[in-house]
């Protein structure tokens, strides 16, 4: 068995754990960041709509903690990736800006929404206000949300299946141009060792930290380290459990498949949608020419309440789709748009994936009682110096890498004065 020593090391090279390890980095911190993958952003962080959130979604939570939470997460995101990845925004490749549209059946009428996207708004104005350093995506809008007229509404969707609609600031990012620059900044700080293909089975605490065994593609290994960051996704919690963390109750996963195609040139420049609220879904027009597809009746293809995901979901979250399934999936999916957002049959299909959600709830997002409408009880969790990390949103991650570097730092100096 292959023994290392690290003082920090880091599960999981997700956007969370890759933000975590190069903070750590750039504060001259060494740091071993270990993925399941061969290679970094390999899973959810890659198959997400990466959108940037400003906490529009979270309109049924009406204590407004996910939302601001989400504010948070987003008015510092460019400029945290800036310090690890460089000043440059061509990684963002921008899509175009959301409409939130409100299905004729959204379990929250559009007053509601109103009120809610008005408490969005003067949250982002006044935390721009209050400090010049924050910004959205590089901007600083003038507006973040209006509604839409009628006309705008029909110029591209089906007005008879909405209730209402509203144009929004918010954008999501291209993950693979993302995933590529993070990949680059690990390979060439000399304060990362990235050890890829290494599946971390057991974790034991051990008078003076951690050890952490495994497999991979070399055979059998053992990393013992000081402190522990846990950045994983659907295996978090399971590892969690080793060291008597117990899990969450009504612990949610959903196997949420997503389809990447070409558009026709006459929506490319259409705008990017979220649907709301309940079962609905997310398009995103990208720069390129492609789209990021979600259609939740025909995307959602698992559901359990276990600690860990079922392995069948597996290869589906490494971009392993059987061809039958995904011309079924991609097919069901860009029928299930084209019927309120027309031309949308026309794509040409180019990838079929899937990531898990991870989640609380019991019911679905179509019941307004659904725990998975509050997303406020995320971010990290320390004991020691062992960190568990629930990202909640690609949005939050660099906001929670920054606590989780504050921390570890912190105890790192705690222990050197003692000594």
């Amino acid at each position: 068995m292959l023994v290392r020593r690290t003082d920090t090391l880091v599960l999981g090279a997700g956007l969370q754990g890759t933000g975590v390890a190069l903070e750590l980095a750039r504060r001259g911190i060494r740091v071993t960041l270990m993925d399941a993958e061969p290679r970094a952003m390999n899973r959810a962080s890659l198959r997400s709509e990466a959108k940037i959130h400003l906490g529009f979604i979270y309109a049924n939570d009406r204590s407004l903690r996910s939302a601001f939470l989400q504010i948070d997460g987003a008015l510092r995101f460019r400029a945290i990736l800036a310090r690890w990845i460089g000043l440059g925004l061509d990684w963002l490749a921008l899509s175009t800006p959301f409409h939130y549209l409100v299905a004729s059946d959204s379990i929250v009428a559009p007053s509601r929404l109103a009120e809610h996207y008005a408490a969005v708004e003067e949250r982002c104005r006044r935390r721009l206000e209050q400090d010049a350093k924050l910004d959205y995506l590089g901007a600083r809008p003038e507006h973040w949300v209006r509604p839409l007229e009628d006309r705008e509404i029909a110029a591209y969707f089906d007005p008879e299946r909405l209730a209402a609609g509203f144009s929004t600031a918010e954008r999501a990012l291209d993950t693979d141009k993302l995933a590529s620059r993070l990949r680059r900044a690990i390979a060439n700080s000399p304060n990362v060792t990235f050890l890829p293909s290494h599946v971390a089975r057991t974790l034991t605490e051990e008078s003076d930290g951690f050890r952490v065994e495994g497999d991979g593609a070399l055979g059998t290994w053992c990393v013992q380290t000081r402190q522990l960051v846990n950045a994983t996704w659907e295996r978090r919690l399971v590892l969690d459990q080793q060291l008597g963390i117990p899990p969450p109750r009504d612990l949610l996963h959903r196997l949420k498949f997503r389809v990447v195609a070409r558009l026709p040139a006459d929506l490319r420049g259409a705008p990017s949608v979220s649907m709301v609220l309940g079962r609905y879904g997310d398009i995103v027009i990208r720069p390129d020419g492609t789209a990021y597809l979600s259609w939740y009746p025909a995307g959602l293809r698992g559901w359990s309440h276990e600690v860990e995901p079922p392995a069948a979901w597996d290869a589906a979250c490494r971009g392993e789709v059987a061809p039958a399934l995904a011309r079924e999936i991609g097919s069901e999916m860009l029928a299930g748009i084209d019927a309120w957002f027309p031309g949308i049959a026309r794509c040409e299909p180019l990838i079929v994936d899937a990531g898990v959600i991870v989640a609380i709830g019991r019911s679905d997002v179509d019941d307004a009682s659904s725990a998975l409408h509050d997303r406020s009880s995320i971010g990290v969790t320390s004991r020691g110096g062992y960190h568990s990390l629930n990202t909640g949103k690609l949005t939050t991650a660099p906001l929670f890498a920054v606590e989780t570097a504050d921390r570890v730092e912190a105890l790192r100096l705690t222990r050197r004065a003692a000594s």
